[in-house]
This record gives C-alpha cells, sequence and structure tokens, in this order.
C-alpha cells in the first residue's frame, strides 16, 4: 500500500472552527489534531495547544458550532465536539471517494504562506496517483513525500509539537541536557525567541511526555 504526506490549504482558510477566534488570540495555538472522527453532520477530535489553557477553555465555550468541550490542562490536549466544518467536511469527502486512510496526526502550519494542515493518508496506488490531480480549485496542494506506507513509532515529530520540537532541539544542541548542564531554560528562551517562562514550561511538557510515550508505543 502506498502513502502520500503533503500540506492541504483552503481557499476559504477556514480550517477549524476555532481558527478566526485563535487568530485573533496569540495567547492561544492549535498545533496538531490527534484523531478526528466524522460522526454525521458532526465532529470529534482530540486536538493538542499551546498557550493559555484558560484563554482556550474561554473561546471554546464562546464558539457556537461547539456542542461540548473538555481541556486537560496539563497537557494541552481537548477534547471537542463541533458542528459542521466545511473544510473538514470537504477533506472527509475526499479521503471516502478515494477510499483513502487518514493517518493522524493532523498539523497546522504556516510553512507555504498561507495557514495549512498537514496529513499523511494511505490508499492503493492509483487513489494515491489520481487524488493528488483530481482536487477541487479551492484546495492548494504542497506534495512532500510518497512512498511505500511502512508504519512507525517514536518518530520526534509525532512525539512532539513543532513549538516543542524546536524548544528541545535548541535544547539538545546547546547542551540543556548535557551533565552537568551548560545552559539554562532562560538561554534556550533567547535561542528560539520566546518567554523564558514558556520555555520552562515547554521543557517540563516535553520530559513529562517524551518518554512515557516512546517507552509504552515501542518497547
Amino acid at each position: 500500500m502506498r502513502y502520500a504526506t503533503g500540506v492541504l490549504v483552503w481557499d476559504d482558510r477556514h480550517l477549524h472552527p476555532l481558527e478566526t477566534a485563535i487568530e485573533a488570540s496569540p495567547a492561544v495555538t492549535i498545533d496538531k489534531t490527534r484523531q478526528i472522527n466524522k460522526i454525521g453532520e458532526q465532529f470529534v477530535e482530540l486536538s493538542e495547544f499551546s498557550g493559555d489553557m484558560t484563554r482556550l477553555e474561554q473561546l471554546l465555550g464562546a464558539e457556537d458550532s461547539v456542542h461540548d468541550f473538555e481541556v486537560t490542562r496539563k497537557t494541552g490536549l481537548a477534547y471537542i465536539e463541533y458542528y459542521q466544518s466545511p473544510s473538514m467536511s470537504e477533506l472527509f469527502a475526499i479521503l471516502a471517494a478515494y477510499s483513502l486512510v487518514l493517518v493522524p496526526p493532523i498539523k497546522y502550519t504556516d510553512e507555504y504562506n498561507d495557514r495549512g494542515v498537514r496529513l499523511t493518508v494511505v490508499g492503493t496506488e492509483s487513489a494515491i496517483t489520481q487524488i493528488t490531480t483530481d482536487l477541487p480549485p479551492s484546495i492548494k496542494l504542497y506534495p512532500e513525500r510518497v512512498g511505500e506506507y511502512v508504519p512507525e513509532c517514536g518518530h520526534l515529530e509525532d512525539l512532539l509539537t513543532e513549538r516543542q520540537r524546536e524548544v528541545f532541539e535548541a535544547a539538545v544542541e546547546a547542551g540543556y541536557y548535557k551533565v552537568p548542564r551548560e545552559v539554562t531554560h532562560e538561554e534556550i528562551a533567547a535561542i528560539v525567541e520566546r518567554a523564558p517562562a514558556t520555555v520552562s514550561e515547554q521543557l517540563q511538557r516535553i520530559e513529562a511526555n517524551l518518554l512515557p510515550r516512546y517507552l509504552e508505543e515501542c518497547i
């Protein structure tokens, strides 16, 4: 079976029911969707956010399309039930039309100038080939990788958010995890140009989540 990874960008740029609210509130960022299901006209997802979790709860509570939610502040994970999302509805219709399997997580990115989602789909070679030429004009596709699908575990990109990965890589390169430690979290904050308190929190999340997840999934 074949897989394809790429970034999709919708013309309307409305990727998530919270997208507009989050763009207006820099205190919160949606990093990735770890799981998403479509049940009738409703979506249920488990997504990972960074930033102010109190503000996230306020945004979720104020959004009319959100039916129910629960936020775990320690991990930044949010369980969200919400009604029709045009972009996600279109994505699921495409997956169904070509009998493709969506392999989570879905990651939100600005790498191609506009806000988009990076995702991986798995299916037959003919379906993978055809979908790249048959996407509707409202969606731009930026292909990244295509090949034979082999499930893997423990990849850094699957275990950490994009922002956490940046901090983790900077910490490793600067010697934060050497014995004795060669830099402080304040110095790492200066490297990645973020507030020391933010970097301190991200390092704690990395240390609390990375190794336990790796051990659970791969050993």
